[in-house]
């Protein structure tokens, strides 16, 4: 985890602000920010192209599209992307998004900062699917009382349904009329 300081100057009042939040970043070879928080998606920050791009984890699913459109609106209503440039990225799954210029500001740190702010709000969501697949799990392997019942022999017989141990290729005894 890296912790990353932000500063950026209030124009109004002159006065200077600093952020610090915490983000799992590496930085590549190209200067630009990789960001792994988000369960379902990874997030590139290019910062020579002024570009946002997210990657499905490892399943693509309707979750990892509904979760990247979700992260580009959230950018769009803040006005740090572009609505109008969202865009399927070159590799299959890929999302991509153009970050808005601003004489003064650094745009880099901000959009860091908003994909910080994404990845907090979230962050309750995917503890609360986490908890509770936990629970499906204890539930089903060890039931309360309530949800569970005893073997009983009568209930459970040898013989079950119309797949009887007679028949060799059909239950319905219409296999003589194939031919193999």
């Amino acid at each position: 985890m890296a912790d990353i300081h932000i500063t950026i100057d209030d124009e109004e009042g002159g006065e200077t602000q600093k952020y610090s939040f915490n983000l799992d970043v590496r930085k590549t070879l190209a200067n630009d920010f990789v960001i792994r928080d988000h369960p379902d998606i990874d997030i590139v920050v290019v910062v020579e192209k002024k570009k946002i791009v997210t990657f499905p984890k490892e399943n693509l699913n309707d979750e990892v599209y509904l979760t990247q459109d979700k992260f580009f609106d959230f950018l769009s209503k803040r006005g740090v992307i572009s609505p109008q440039s969202v865009e399927g990225g070159s590799l299959h799954g890929s999302i991509e998004a153009e970050i808005l210029e601003h004489p003064t500001l650094n745009v880099v740190n901000i959009a860091l900062m908003s994909v910080a702010k994404f990845i907090e709000e979230e962050k309750p969501y995917f503890e609360y699917v986490e908890k509770f697949e936990k629970e499906q799990e204890k539930r089903l392997t060890a039931p309360s009382e309530a949800e569970s019942s005893e073997f009983d022999p009568q209930r459970h017989g040898v013989i079950k349904g119309t797949l009887q141990p007679i028949y060799i290729r059909s239950p319905y005894g219409m296999s003589f009329t194939y031919r193999e």
